[in-house]
């Protein structure tokens, strides 16, 4: 299989289809309705309360502040172009937004406005970035299946460990978080690749992103389970919130030590309360 096969097969896998259903129409045979125009994969959210999306459609980043949604940067169509297919989000140690673009192979940092690619396409599939408190950068890598790092003020690439990742995470205390595709589907990842296996068997069906608060507790989107499950040390995971208006959360941040989640089929990105009850922050559309 060729790479942008390879690219648009995976995105497909990870994401779900960039097209709506297949309608029938009387004598016609099937039709696929138009791509959607927005399709909202990963968020993160700062200090001071605003929100940042990478969408695959817009090609670029959406910004939610003051209660207002606006276009951060918009990328072009054209395939391998910067954020053609941003993908996942984070803030490095300074604030500044980071976005993994898989048509480039690359990981961008958003300077003045525009992006700026940081290792010259030696990533494979970012599909979720985090960021230690010394700005090592982590990078859940799909095509690669290994959790890498990008040392803080580096264009280098290192391989930390072979562990299938799907999303990643650094906690309070400057813990690496991953998700993975094995059945060990969440572990702690030390710098020199060893693994504290948190979830030892398969429980989440298809599981996209984690995140952790301050009390250590873990969140992880699952998109087949239209749900959010919540991992406690110690004991089996449990669903936390399941079904609408959920429909196939993806990406999620914490904020205010409560997640954030964007679900790029429902155009919405939810805020939730302690016990588990979504409610729409804002809708993405155009």
């Amino acid at each position: 299989m060729k790479y942008g096969a390879l690219v648009i097969a995976l995105i497909g896998v990870v994401a779900g289809p960039s097209v709506d259903a297949q309608e029938t129409g009387p004598g016609n045979g099937p039709a696929v309705a138009p791509a959607p125009k927005v399709y909202p994969l990963d968020v993160v959210v700062n200090t001071k309360g605003e929100a940042f999306v990478a969408d695959r459609q817009l090609h670029g980043v959406w910004q939610f502040s003051d209660q207002k949604l606006s276009i951060l940067y918009e990328g072009s169509p054209k395939y391998r172009t910067p954020l053609y297919a941003a993908f996942s989000i984070a803030l490095d140690q300074e604030g500044r937004i980071l976005v993994g673009d898989p048509a480039t192979r690359e990981v961008y940092r958003m300077e003045q406005g525009k992006p700026v690619p940081i290792t010259g396409g030696k990533i494979g599939i970012p599909v979720d970035l985090a960021v230690k408190s010394d700005g090592t950068i982590y990078v859940a890598d799909l095509e690669q299946r290994r959790l890498l790092r990008i040392p803080a003020g580096s264009g280098e690439v290192e391989p930390v460990a072979d562990v299938n990742p799907r999303g990643v995470f650094v906690d309070s205390k400057d813990q690496v978080w991953v998700v993975s595709q094995d059945p060990q589907q969440l572990q702690i990842v030390a710098d020199d690749g060893s693994s504290d296996v948190i979830v030892d068997h398969r429980v989440f069906n298809f599981p996209h992103q984690v995140v952790v608060n301050a009390a250590g507790e873990a969140f992880v989107t699952d998109g087949y389970e239209k749900a959010i499950w919540k991992v406690v040390r110690g004991s089996e995971p449990t669903l936390w919130c399941q079904g609408a208006p959920l429909d196939n959360p993806v990406g999620i941040a914490i904020y205010n030590d409560l997640p954030v989640v964007v679900d790029p089929r429902a155009s919405q990105v939810f805020k939730f309360d302690g016990q588990g009850k979504p409610e729409g922050w804002f809708t993405i559309s155009r």
